[in-house]
């Protein structure tokens, strides 16, 4: 069985990570020594792995649309390039976006790893290594949400979205994805994909509500090395 060794997932968590991808076996047995693999597969396979316990499951879902005309940017949503903002606010929503990922639900990561992960994916966006840009949206200074994308080619992926929880359901996740499709039609970029779990129903039933259908599904689970729990 062909396992990848994961270096960045590797060096960040300090353990050996390594990653199946749709395995032709429901009973696997490595060669190699791993703390943590991570088994994603286009089904949902009940597999097992010797020595391992399966720790979490779940399903990314990957919506997608053709972006097919721009829209009127709401005058409080900025590039993070344009605006002042307290960069704590922005790690604090960044903590609110990942609530639902398996980086948070899955307790043997802990929460100052979580923390710690959405920190760097905050600042290496913000570093242009992670994103093209971060926008921003703020009233009175204060930031209360904001969406990370980067261009690929011919289509575009959100990298985080979040809204602070007092403000949800003022339509402010409307207005930061509306002031994306608007920066990729301006760069000749028609498509975007957005990533989330097929668990965290608000947020699919957000991207149908703004037309997004459902683009690919993949089950991803957490198997720990039985000497590493």
């Amino acid at each position: 069985m062909e396992v990848n060794k994961l270096d960045w997932d590797s060096v960040f968590f300090n353990i050996n990570v390594g990653e199946i991808i749709n395995p032709d076996t429901n009973y696997i047995v490595l060669k190699e020594k791993f703390d943590l693999i991570y088994l994603k597969s286009e089904r949902n396979c009940e597999a097992k792995i010797e020595g391992y316990v399966n720790s979490f499951t779940e399903t990314k879902v990957l919506f997608s649309k053709l972006i097919d005309q721009k829209r009127e940017i709401n005058q409080n949503v900025f590039s993070i390039s344009e605006t002042n903002f307290n960069i704590d606010d922005l790690y604090n929503l960044a903590f609110e976006s990942g609530k639902m990922s398996r980086f948070n639900l899955d307790k043997k990561f802990g929460r100052t790893k979580f923390e710690e992960l959405y920190t760097k994916w905050i600042d290496n966006s913000i570093n242009k290594i992670f994103a093209d840009d971060v926008l921003v949206y703020q009233e009175n200074k204060q930031t209360l949400g904001f969406v990370t994308y980067k261009i690929e080619k011919d289509f575009a992926t959100i990298g985080l979205v979040a809204v602070d929880s007092f403000s949800q359901g003022k339509g402010i996740g409307g207005k930061l994805i509306d002031a994306v499709e608007n920066k990729l039609i301006s760069n000749g970029v028609f498509k975007l994909i957005i990533p989330t779990q097929l668990e965290n129903t608000n947020a699919c039933n957000f991207y149908k509500k703004l037309n997004y259908k459902v683009h690919e599904t993949t089950a991803i689970k957490h198997y720990w090395n039985n000497d590493t729990i």
